[in-house]
């Protein structure tokens, strides 16, 4: 994959290697993806999103619930209670 960059992000990845955090371009560009995953994808954010839509879903009538039982199907009989 080729990426141009230019001003302010050219800048930042022309210092990250001059200033030796990286050895590559290509490299500064990976440690700035991990960077803002690890900073803004947290599992737990991920997950509350995923929730967030799937409730959404569920109120527009586009996904419904199902029981234990509905899930399980046949293994219903599994289910303790």
């Amino acid at each position: 994959m080729n990426v141009a960059l230019r001003g302010k992000t050219k800048q930042i990845l022309e210092t990250m290697v001059q200033d030796g955090y990286a050895n590559t371009q290509s490299e500064a560009i990976r440690l700035a993806i991990v960077h803002f995953g690890n900073e803004y994808l947290d599992e737990e954010t991920l997950v509350n999103r995923k929730l967030d839509a799937i409730d959404k879903e569920i109120s527009e009538g586009k996904r419904r619930l199902l029981t234990p039982e509905q899930a399980l199907g046949a293994h219903a009989k599994h289910l303790k209670g």
